[in-house]
């Protein structure tokens, strides 16, 4: 788990509510606090979708992109948020992308790995904080690392300038 500060506050913004950059994440929760506190879970409510028996279905989690113009529409405005937490959840697809096949095989297929991107804003600062958790016990934290310095890539990749703390 890393914190990292965000110095381009705007441009983290923009990436997060504006552009595609995380449409193919996970939504695990969201809670902004404006003139009212909105929390929102992304687990799916199945039974409100219509599928024919042994159809798989949507999963279970919304995609960020399902949420995002909900969060977007409660947040714009003159005042910026008081503040706001976002959790997101990489899909396997996605941690392949970033990590590539080889740590995906080690890490997602055999010890059961889950990569979390969290966004805390408060007090006018922005934080990018990462997690990971694993469904067998394992000493190994070279996924964490990777996924970490992935985080770190990504956030170079889109010119967002930060600082570990």
């Amino acid at each position: 788990m890393i914190v990292l500060k965000i110095f381009d506050v705007k441009d983290m913004m923009s990436h997060l509510l504006l552009e595609e950059s995380f449409d193919g994440y996970f939504l695990e929760e969201v809670s902004v606090t404006t003139y009212a506190k909105l929390k929102l879970q992304g687990k799916r409510n199945r039974a409100w979708y219509d599928t024919e028996k042994g159809e798989k279905g949507p999963p279970k989690l919304l995609y960020w992109k399902e949420a995002k113009p909900l969060i977007y529409s409660y947040i714009k405005g003159k005042k910026t948020p008081h503040s706001f937490m976002i959790s997101l959840k990489l899909t396997e697809e996605e941690i392949s992308r970033l990590l590539g096949n080889q740590l995906f095989a080690l890490f997602v297929e055999e010890q059961g790995m889950e990569c979390l991107l969290h966004f805390r804003f408060e007090k006018g600062n922005l934080f990018v904080v990462t997690g990971t958790s694993y469904q067998n016990f394992t000493m190994d934290k070279r996924g964490e690392f990777a996924w970490d310095n992935s985080v770190k890539g990504l956030l170079r990749q889109m010119k967002i300038s930060f600082e570990e703390g």
